[in-house]
């Protein structure tokens, strides 16, 4: 594990926290790289220990923090805010950024996206124009097309022209109790139970205090058009019919719609003639597959799926 390269945007704007992963003994051989793209109010850190279960079965990874998240942010009140010139274009000129940097010390090997929630989001407005950087991408978490953000998206401008560095409370605690209305069993009475059914990855959330921060108008405002460009029925009709995608998620995730959400998106691409896109739902499993109690047969299905498409 390294992070003590300077990795900066492409337009030196700002410094990217980041960690690269490498197996635990020296004789282990890289056949793959996977980067992975946080998601939203969270970090890179919450990755390591799958990015660190990949590595020692032979896949090289790198975690970053993205803007206004982690140890990326300069002081805590930057938490949520992505920067006031073009928050969108600099987030996806970040992902290749750190591609380019994970294919520099690992060349000669294939080279996969994974994006969680916001990441996917993300990761999937990058696909539109740089499929051909990777040879796969992995959307975790993910979400199918909703109406509503044409109707959020114009009232986070205005909010964002007003005071576009004010946390949006309003918005964070609608989406939390929206969120939530959609589980059949709660268990936790935390606002972020919709996370995951795990009791114990639900608290160790509410204690980190690098996530659950509530987004400002300007993270609304940049999330809201990721999404509106990501989750476009026709998102996917630049990128070669043969790219292999995996679509991973719990049934449970009200971000997915109960597994209904992941459906939809894989019977899309089915008809829109992909032809390497694969479906895993994991029943009792909500939106964090990766911090579930059964998170390491999660570890070897993303395991599984790189070594067949290497």
């Amino acid at each position: 594990m390294s992070n003590n390269e300077q990795i900066t945007s492409s337009d030196n704007t700002h410094y990217l926290h980041h960690t690269f992963f490498e197996p635990s003994h020296s004789d282990t051989v890289i056949s793959a790289t996977l980067l992975i793209v946080h998601g939203m109010a969270e970090h890179s850190g919450r990755y390591a220990d799958v990015a660190q279960f990949l590595a020692d079965h032979g896949i090289a990874v790198a975690t970053y923090d993205q803007l206004g998240h982690g140890k990326t942010v300069k002081s805590a009140k930057d938490l949520g805010f992505f920067g006031e010139e073009h928050p969108v274009q600099s987030l996806l000129k970040d992902v290749i950024v750190m591609a380019d940097s994970l294919k520099a010390r690992h060349p000669n090997v294939p080279h996969f996206v994974m994006g969680h929630s916001m990441g996917s989001f993300i990761v999937r407005n990058v696909l539109k124009h740089h499929a051909r950087n990777f040879t796969g991408a992995i959307l975790m978490g993910t979400a199918d097309a909703n109406p509503l953000i044409k109707v959020l998206l114009p009232i986070n401008k205005l909010l964002t022209k007003a005071a576009p560095k004010k946390p949006n409370t309003l918005f964070a605690n609608v989406m939390n109790k929206v969120l939530n209305s959609k589980l059949n069993n709660r268990i936790s009475s935390s606002k972020f139970a919709w996370l995951s059914e795990n009791p114990a990855a639900v608290e160790a959330y509410e204690a980190d205090p690098l996530t659950g921060f509530d987004f400002t108008n300007n993270g609304f405002m940049t999330l809201f058009t990721l999404m509106n460009a990501g989750l476009h029925k026709n998102w996917a009709m630049t990128i070669a019919k043969d790219f292999p995608m995996l679509l991973i998620s719990g049934e449970n995730d009200p971000i997915g719609d109960m597994g209904r959400g992941i459906r939809n998106i894989a019977n899309r691409l089915d008809r829109q003639h992909f032809d390497h896109v694969s479906v895993q739902l994991y029943p009792h499993m909500r939106h964090e597959p990766l911090h579930e109690q059964n998170k390491e047969q999660v570890y070897q299905d993303i395991l599984g799926w790189i070594n067949s498409n290497t």
